[in-house]
This record gives structure tokens, sequence and C-alpha cells, in this order.
């Protein structure tokens, strides 16, 4: 899966089912792509994590979409977890 379909599988997951199904692309990808991820272990990836939800209603204001960053949804904590591969800390 390339990183475009992530980003769009990501912005498809509406269910606990679309979750698992999201995250276990994310851990192929990292398997077969591993070398594209900013924050390969998971010391960075955590802390990619942590840096994306503090900042993430800035995201969300720049991609034009009108989120409540305190109601978590599946979609959001997919693409939490997506961003945490790449996001600096």
């Amino acid at each position: 899966m390339t990183g475009d379909e992530l980003y769009e599988c990501a912005k498809a997951v509406v269910s606990r089912v679309d979750f698992v199904r999201f995250v276990e692309y994310l851990n192929q990808d990292c398997k077969n792509n591993g070398d594209e991820w900013h924050n390969l272990t998971l010391d960075q990836f955590l802390a990619g994590l942590s840096g994306f939800s503090r900042d993430m209603s800035g995201y969300y204001k720049n991609m034009d979409e009108v989120v409540d960053v305190e109601e978590v949804t599946w979609k959001m904590a997919a693409e939490m977890r997506l961003a945490a591969t790449v996001y600096g800390a």
C-alpha cells in the first residue's frame, strides 16, 4: 500500500473494525516500507504521536476540516497513528 493509499484508508475509517484493518495495514507498511518512516523506533513513534496529538487542531484547520479534537473518533485515531510515523516531536 502506498503512502497515499494509507492516507485515504485512514480518512475512510468510521468504525472499530475499520480502525483494526487500518492498523494492520500500517503494521504491514512498517515491515515493507519502514525505511520511509521518519519515526521507526517505538520512542520516536510515541514522540510523534504525542506531538501530533498536541498540535492536531492546527492540522485539521489547515485541512479545512471542522473537528472537535476533544472528541476522538476512530478516524482521528487512525490519522493520529499515521501522523506518528513522520511527525516531528
